[in-house]
């Protein structure tokens, strides 16, 4: 019976059935670029349904919405998969 549960729980973890840990951004948390490059901190977390959909930040004098799928967390700092050049696009 131990058998049979563990099989099981093995195969939903590697079905990915296991809803990953919600993203927990904090405001005025650093912003970096995949190239490197600090954007600047987090003005306002958005949020659908305790999912982050994307952060707000100002760069330059305009504010942007960085999309949530393109963040992750490092320790306090908030990575995006897009280059700075991408997200000067999203002006």
């Amino acid at each position: 019976m131990i058998v049979r549960a563990l099989i099981a729980a093995i195969a939903l973890l590697s079905a990915g059935a296991v809803a990953a840990e919600p993203l927990v951004i904090p405001r005025n948390a650093p912003v970096v670029s995949s190239d490197g490059v600090v954007l600047g901190k987090v003005d306002r977390v958005l949020t659908a349904n305790d999912t982050v959909t994307g952060v707000q930040l100002i760069l330059g004098s305009k504010m942007i919405v960085i999309p949530g799928d393109t963040l992750s967390l490092d320790g306090d700092t908030v990575k995006t998969t897009l280059s700075r050049k991408d997200v000067r696009a999203l002006r």
